[in-house]
């Protein structure tokens, strides 16, 4: 007698509902292995989709300039002498400096600072940003216009809301070109109201109250030294290499802070520096995902052959009549890799199904995740896998059994 698959798997399927309690705690450990595996993959993948996404709008063409030296976080040198700080500041004379610099085609300069945003009854504290008007065109494909105007860098009291600034921040109150607010006590008219970005990542940017450069400034000249910027943006030319042009904005701006390359209180930041960020980063959950994954993939075959081997052993006379009746080795083999498989296929499915259920109701929370086709037949392929694998060495001792030895078994 030669059994065909069909056969094998309405024999377990029969046998797995007659063991049904070893039979879902056996597969409650697939189920959680893949959880893990489809929940952190789908993030990963979300995570990673969304940062490329936001990467297109700051292309090799930009670049921009922050007063602190990144290669040193915020430690302190403990070394003889005076303590180095990585904090410095920005100026006027360095956006001066680096116009002038070859391939450079614009620069666009931001100060930020808190401010009091009062709007009818209601009044708030809020990060309010004052910018060059040209840094909208820089950013034409990520900051859009939905309503009104950008202002210009000569008006006075004039305002630009993100999306969720105009309609989100005074709760039922919402703002539109036209509306009045008061920042630190002054009256600005809202000109213009940005579009929402539609990204997890952009809720900073979605938030945003922007002023005029010169209006910011004078907001917040307690809080800034005399000519100093907070940050300096910049187009390049993409006929030029971006790596020369860094490199003459960092020895330039060096010399304008008095300091080496070591020690300099600034960093240039460039499109490849946030892609190798990102891919660390995104390299770290990739391990934390294998790290799981493996402890899964042990956790739930440990639990498939035990449940198998104990399977063997309570169907010792069982395999003999089977065998007495004219099933071969590879027949008894088969039926018991069946049962294994289907184990973990049904793992695969249930994990699967709660995986999906748990990423929809995270996403409602701003969790991004995105659910990619191959990760679906990976999952399966790798459920249906520790089945059969868990599962070979009790099959293959079912399949070794004396049928004459198994049939006295009582």
């Amino acid at each position: 007698m030669h059994m065909r698959f069909q056969d094998a798997v309405e024999y377990a399927l029969k046998s797995l509902r007659n063991r049904h309690v070893r039979s879902w705690l056996t597969i409650i450990g697939i189920v959680i292995g893949v959880i893990a595996m489809v929940v952190i993959t789908s993030v990963t993948e979300g995570v990673n989709a969304q940062v490329i996404d936001l990467l297109s709008t700051f292309g090799p063409d930009k670049m921009f300039i922050v007063p602190i030296n990144i290669d040193k976080g915020a430690s302190l040198s403990f070394s003889a002498g005076p303590a180095q700080s990585p904090f410095g500041k920005l100026y006027q004379k360095d956006v001066d400096s680096v116009r002038a610099i070859p391939g450079v085609l614009d620069t666009s300069r931001m100060v930020y600072g808190r401010a009091s945003i009062a709007f009818r009854d209601k009044q708030i504290t809020s990060t309010v940003v004052g910018a060059d008007a040209n840094l909208f065109t820089l950013f034409d494909d990520f900051y859009q216009l939905d309503k009104g105007r950008i202002f210009t860098d000569t008006e006075m009291r004039s305002v630009v809301l993100g999306y969720d600034a105009a309609n989100t921040m005074f709760g039922k109150d919402k703002l539109d070109a036209g509306s009045v607010i008061q920042i630190n006590g002054l009256d600005y008219r809202v000109v213009g109201v940005m579009k929402k970005i539609e990204s997890e990542f952009a809720a900073h940017d979605n938030a945003m109250i922007f002023v005029p450069f010169a209006e910011g400034r004078d907001l917040f000249r307690a809080q800034l030294a005399k000519n100093e910027v907070t940050f300096i943006y910049m187009k390049i030319d993409p006929a030029y290499d971006s790596a020369e042009i860094k490199d003459a904005i960092d020895h330039k701006l060096a010399s304008n802070h008095r300091v080496t390359l070591d020690n300099k209180d600034f960093s240039v930041i460039t499109s490849e520096f946030i892609q190798e960020t990102v891919g660390s980063i995104l390299g770290l959950l990739s391990e934390l995902l294998f790290a799981i994954t493996a402890v899964a993939t042990i956790v739930g075959g440990i639990g498939i052959s035990n449940t198998m081997f104990m399977a063997v052993l309570e169907r010792f006379r069982e395999i003999g009549i089977l065998k007495s009746v004219g099933a071969t080795d590879r027949d008894i083999q088969l039926i018991f890799l069946t049962e294994s498989a289907l184990i973990g296929f049904l793992g695969g499915v249930i994990g699967f199904a709660i995986a999906v259920a748990m990423l929809f109701i995270a996403g409602q929370f701003g969790v991004p995740y995105l659910i990619r086709i191959r990760w679906i037949v990976f999952v399966f392929m790798f459920s249906v896998g520790v089945g059969v694998i868990a599962g070979y060495l009790p099959a293959r001792q079912a399949a070794r059994l004396d049928p004459v030895r198994a049939l006295g078994y009582f």
